[in-house]
């Protein structure tokens, strides 16, 4: 985040517990359909979503707490129920820079699932309702699939230090992806890995 200002004073900021802004933000960052078009497995559907719309698939909202000696970040990321072919809406999901730094991520509303795994392949999911709060340890990739018919959205805490790390989640995606079967949400291979 750019022109960040130091301050050893404390801080806080208001979120709105029904909608998830929070007032003031330094920064909101809108990802659209565009923008993500790489991580969903159904080309044939991006394109056809594209054609007519870009779509809004989720924001996110920032705020740093730098002081002299430290820093901290919030992250409330608001995800749009939707699918794209039969994969839900979901973050573009990201390693950390910084392969010692972890990430707390707490669900206030919605239903999906944060998805997790580690360079080496370990991988796991945990499904998400409102109150669930999960702590990400160092190295361990993560996504967030919303899952529901409402907007899901939760909170971040993090070090500003700890960096953000795209581009093997853009080429490979996690082990597992989150269709919908039947009319409800499942774990699958991601057939980019079966290739």
């Amino acid at each position: 985040m750019e022109n960040l200002t130091i301050s050893n004073l404390p801080t806080s900021v208001l979120l709105d517990l029904q909608t998830g802004i929070f007032d003031p933000a330094q920064k909101v960052d809108s990802r659209r359909l565009s923008d993500l078009a790489a991580v969903y497995h159904d080309q044939n559907a991006v394109q056809e979503i594209l054609r007519s719309e870009d779509r809004l698939v989720y924001e996110i909202r920032y705020h740093a707490f730098i002081t002299s000696n430290s820093d901290m970040a919030l992250g409330v990321t608001r995800i749009y129920p939707g699918k794209i072919g039969d994969e839900y809406h979901m973050t573009k999901g990201h390693f950390h820079l910084r392969e010692d730094q972890p990430e707390i991520y707490f669900c206030v509303q919605g239903e999906g699932y944060l998805l997790m795994e580690t360079r080496e392949g370990e991988f796991q999911a945990v499904a998400w309702k409102p109150g669930v709060i999960t702590h990400i340890p160092p190295a361990w990739a993560h996504r967030v699939v919303n899952t529901g018919d409402q907007v899901l959205y939760f909170v971040a805490s993090y070090h500003v230090s700890a960096g953000h790390v795209y581009e093997p989640i853009v080429e490979r995606g996690f082990s597992k992806v989150v269709v919908e079967r039947e009319g409800r949400p499942i774990l699958a291979p991601n057939p980019r890995r079966l290739r």
